[in-house]
């Protein structure tokens, strides 16, 4: 059922991954006549979670994939991937070692989801779209972090809100590029986030042939 696949990416986390650390404390605010630090860094995780929801909300088309760690409640692990192409096509497709799933396609209004070998298709509302999509771009910044090195590169740090967590308080350490205030990758220790941007494959096909399931 489509309905329930909001719920599905909460569930396909928290059933797999314990409780992730507590979110590390935000720096203290240097002293009025303390020299401006050389590491090119955002003024404050507001600032950063203002460029970096307007940066995702911006990128033409991106892919983030949610790898959840084998554990004892689950050996095999679980993956979340959400697929963005502008300007309104949306991917979301979860597989769990626990069993289930979810594979959604939102294409403006029109849900898609699967059944079967086939599709079922529902209009939404715009309100209902954007709650659906929210996880993926609603960046919580909770605490800025240290430069450091990546591939060759100088990338900022930073701690969010796990958007798919079991409680508030659950966090994940993430990496970003200074020239986009793009998210790069994130990590608690029990599950990684990744993202992919710009590349041409990758794209969102409408499914052939749904069966309409609103009145």
């Amino acid at each position: 059922m489509i309905i329930r696949a909001q719920r599905l990416s909460v569930i396909a986390l928290t059933a797999l991954a314990v409780p992730a650390p507590a979110a590390a404390a935000p720096p203290s605010a240097a002293p009025a006549s303390a020299a401006p630090t050389s590491t090119p860094q955002a003024s404050a995780p507001s600032i950063l979670q203002t460029k970096m929801r307007t940066a995702l909300l911006g990128t033409h088309s991106f892919v983030e994939t949610v790898t959840v760690k084998p554990n004892s409640i689950a050996p095999l692990g679980g993956t979340l991937t959400f697929t963005v192409v502008a300007p309104n096509r949306y991917h979301q497709l979860i597989s769990s070692s626990l069993g289930g799933g979810d594979d959604t396609i939102i294409v403006g209004n029109q849900v898609y989801g699967r059944a079967g070998k086939g599709w079922t298709v529902q209009t939404w509302s715009d309100r209902l779209v954007t709650g659906f999509e929210g996880d993926t771009f609603d960046v919580t910044v909770v605490s800025l972090g240290p430069d450091r090195a990546s591939n060759g590169k100088t990338v900022g740090t930073f701690v969010m809100k796990d958007p798919r967590g079991a409680k508030d308080s659950d966090t994940l350490t993430c990496t970003y590029e200074h020239a986009t205030s793009l998210p790069l990758q994130c990590d608690n220790g029990f599950s990684t986030i990744t993202y992919r941007y710009g590349d041409p494959g990758i794209s969102i096909e409408t499914p052939k042939d749904p069966v309409r399931v609103d009145k």
